[in-house]
């Protein structure tokens, strides 16, 4: 993979998580201020082999499908922020959708949250683009509690059909 698709790929996912304010009819200040502050922290991803099956896998995954999910996810996300960054972070968070008219034309994007103990713990998201006819799929905003959990969540965010070829990146 060279550079060039992977910042393709991360600049599609970008965009993705700027539509839900940019593009949104009433955002508010603070998910603008925490867009503003993802938008500066965030880095290009670097290319990654999917794991092989983890021996443990603590968590109980939940793939992101309904509002309560997603605000979960949300404050999982802005929990991960300075405390002074949490509000505007967590209203930003609050912000994302997978519906409602939001999503962008390049890019399929899956969220999963997991818990442990009941407990909400683990988040990270998925994207998947076509860049010239090659699909890059990548894994972003990980959090996990332990590196089972990571190795769990990375596990089950990237399964490959029989013969996919896709190529994979991952955040720093």
């Amino acid at each position: 993979m060279d550079a060039s698709e992977i910042i393709s790929h991360f600049d599609v996912k970008q965009r993705w998580m700027a539509c839900h304010v940019k593009k949104a009819q009433f955002p508010t200040q603070e998910s603008l201020a925490g867009f503003d502050i993802y938008h500066a922290a965030a880095q290009p991803p670097q290319p990654f082999e999917p794991p092989s099956v983890p021996d443990k896998q603590p968590l109980t995954l939940y793939w992101v499908n309904n509002h309560p999910l997603m605000i979960q996810y949300a404050k999982l996300q802005a929990q991960q922020w300075p405390e002074s960054d949490r509000a505007n972070m967590l209203a930003y968070f609050a912000q994302l959708a997978l519906e409602d008219g939001v999503e962008i034309d390049d890019a399929t994007v899956t969220l999963c949250i997991g818990t442990q103990n009941g407990e909400t713990c683990a988040a990270a998201m998925r994207v998947d683009t076509v860049l010239d006819g090659q699909t890059v799929s990548g894994i972003y905003d990980l959090i996990a509690p332990s590196d089972d959990a990571r190795a769990q969540l990375l596990y089950a965010l990237s399964q490959k059909i029989n013969g996919d070829d896709r190529l994979w990146v991952i955040d720093r």
